[in-house]
């Protein structure tokens, strides 16, 4: 349980990391909040979501960010309630963006009192914009990997180069998949009519769409890339498939002959022509070594 509270001129702002019943039970008899609301913190959905009530809000957001240790890009939900005094964020696991953003605004006061001082609404844009800010670190990786799959596709090519493939294309798709609805919740902030998000503050959620648009377009075009790089790939595995049937062909018209010859002469019967004539088998011999010499210069020539 870690339930923080931070305040500046009569605006406070209250974080739930990592909630516990008990959190959502003190949440519930301090601030009477809808028991839907509480529904949703515990089942998060996998959209976000908000719902406008008479004196405050409640808004879900979903965070994307790059796991170090799995190689994914992943999600972490965030509810938000917001009234005309307070705001409280609920985190189901430790986000590490929020909890560094509220040690940042406890330990300065200069930051305290420039995202405090105004209204809730101000306080809400001035964490989502560092959220989503901090989550361009995450296209920043995918940009980066998706570079170094077209050098590695350029220069050689192998299984890891498929798997690293699926793995990024998978990446990208889910990032996507966290950033467009962030654009329509945010869309239904501008065009909400309530006292503490007052319509002065469209000019910066319109900033905060800016923002998570920009991250759409660039992670769209990085899904365009792979899938290029899908091609790319698909085209060089069915060479590379093509290649080895060819070789197999000729190491099978080239053998067969010597392995016709070695069966025949191989069958249990009496008197087969040439079969103690040792210029025959000396010529058998030969042309196994000319037919095993070609193939070893075609195979050094196509390298």
């Amino acid at each position: 349980m870690a339930r923080k509270e931070v305040k500046n001129k009569g605006l406070s702002w209250h974080h739930v990391s990592a909630y516990t019943d008990a959190d959502l039970e003190f949440l519930q008899k301090n601030f009477k909040f809808h028991p839907l609301d509480f529904d949703d913190l515990r089942n998060f959905t996998e959209l976000p979501k908000l719902d406008v009530y008479k004196h405050y809000i409640f808004a879900i957001f979903s965070i994307p960010y790059f796991n170090a240790e799995t190689k994914r890009v992943e999600k972490s939900d965030v509810g938000f309630f917001v009234g005309d005094d307070y705001v409280v964020t609920v985190t189901r696991e430790k986000l590490d963006v929020i909890d560094r953003y509220f040690s940042r605004v406890s330990r300065s006061i200069g930051l305290k009192r420039d995202v405090l001082s105004k209204s809730a609404g101000y306080f809400v844009y001035k964490l989502l914009d560092y959220a989503f800010r901090d989550a361009k670190s995450v296209l920043q990786v995918l940009v980066r990997d998706t570079t170094s799959i077209e050098e590695e596709l350029q220069e050689f090519h192998n299984k890891e180069t498929t798997r690293k493939l699926g793995s990024l294309r998978r990446n990208l798709l889910f990032m996507r998949h966290v950033v467009d609805p962030q654009r329509i919740i945010i869309s239904q902030l501008i065009n909400t009519r309530i006292s503490f998000i007052p319509t002065d503050l469209n000019v910066y959620f319109d900033d905060l769409k800016d923002t998570l648009d920009g991250m759409w377009v660039v992670a769209d075009n990085l899904k365009n890339i792979i899938d290029g790089l899908f091609d790319v790939n698909e085209a060089l595995l069915t060479h590379r498939t093509n290649e080895i049937i060819r070789m197999l062909t000729v190491i099978s018209v080239i053998l067969m002959p010597p392995t016709l010859i070695a069966s025949y002469y191989g069958m249990n019967v009496q008197d087969l022509p040439y079969d103690h004539d040792i210029g025959i088998v000396s010529a058998v011999i030969a042309a196994s070594l000319i037919g095993f010499w070609i193939l070893v210069w075609w195979i050094d020539k196509r390298k």
